[in-house]
């Protein structure tokens, strides 16, 4: 599972726990998710499904009215769901951008966009983004913690924690999953002080170099590249570069990793958007997406 992924759950039980210390009860589902548009003066509105105003979509975040449109599903958990799928937009940096989401998956597995190609390729920046809002609505609607001391704690199966909250049998009993089985992931917080990194005059030009053109860096073993690259991105993101234009590509799965976890130390909300990956996924995510668009030269074969 990935930090981001982490990240973006962590958050969204944060503010369940937030909700609920307010006074606002997580046993109904869709005015505890309005209460957290509510709170941040976003206007929801329920619209019929296929609704012209949801852009062939099942929910959306229209930043210029500052609302968010669902379709109306009859279904109490559905409707909090697709409020709180939104929700995670504006959360994490796209209160600028109009969202639609077309698909949600309630009950996916942790990381998972449902497709068999997961096992080999990544896939794009929209459906990361897609599986990281479902499971952000997923944990603020029921928190791991919450489902770990109902089972563990009172001792309650997942067949009486559905008859309990009244939620859907599939959502209860992954997150009920999640919650027993899956580690818990420590992300530092970045309210907590850090002591600042120091580099020398070399990376800093390399931090700070200007992009009007392309830059080639050569760089040997031990000269501080992972802590550089971290560098540039928090220089692009001080510059007022969104973190979900940067790119971020490596040669190894391990490099890819590291970053992504030296990032989310450093800058948790921006860990949670910037793309890190390798060269080698990223360009079989392109053809696995636009190879229709592909035209072979003559005398080589193509399987």
């Amino acid at each position: 599972m990935s930090d981001r992924i982490e990240i973006s759950r962590q958050r969204a039980g944060e503010l369940h726990q937030q909700a609920f210390d307010r006074g606002e009860s997580p046993l109904d589902f869709y005015v505890f998710a309005k209460a957290e548009a509510v709170r941040r003066d976003i206007e929801v509105s329920r619209v019929p499904i296929g609704d012209v105003r949801l852009c062939g979509g099942r929910a959306l975040f229209d930043p210029d009215a500052w609302a968010i449109l669902h379709e109306d599903t009859g279904k109490p958990f559905s409707d909090a769901f697709l409020i709180a799928h939104e929700i995670g937009h504006v959360e994490f940096g796209g209160e600028q951008e109009e969202y639609i989401a077309t698909e949600v998956d309630t009950d996916r597995a942790s990381g998972s966009t449902g497709a068999a190609t997961d096992r080999v390729v990544d896939y794009s920046r929209q459906q990361r983004r897609e599986v990281q809002m479902d499971l952000f609505a997923r944990e603020f609607l029921l928190p791991r913690h919450w489902m770990r001391a109902l089972h563990l704690n009172d001792g309650k199966t997942a067949s009486e924690i559905v008859q309990s909250l009244r939620a859907p049998r599939s959502v209860v009993v992954q997150q009920l999953l999640d919650a027993v089985l899956l580690p818990v992931v420590e992300v530092e917080s970045s309210d907590e002080p850090k002591s600042p990194v120091k580099f020398n005059d070399q990376q800093l030009e390399a931090m700070r170099y200007p992009g009007e053109s392309a830059l080639l860096l050569k760089a040997g073993p031990g000269t501080g590249k992972t802590r550089t690259l971290i560098g540039r991105i928090e220089h692009l993101l001080a510059q007022g570069e969104s973190p979900e234009a940067i790119l971020m590509l490596t040669f190894s799965n391990k490099v890819a990793g590291e970053i992504a976890e030296r990032l989310a130390v450093a800058n948790p909300d921006a860990a949670a958007t910037v793309w890190v990956g390798t060269f080698h996924s990223f360009g079989l995510d392109l053809l696995r997406r636009f190879h229709e668009r592909l035209v072979p030269r003559e005398g080589i074969c193509v399987a």
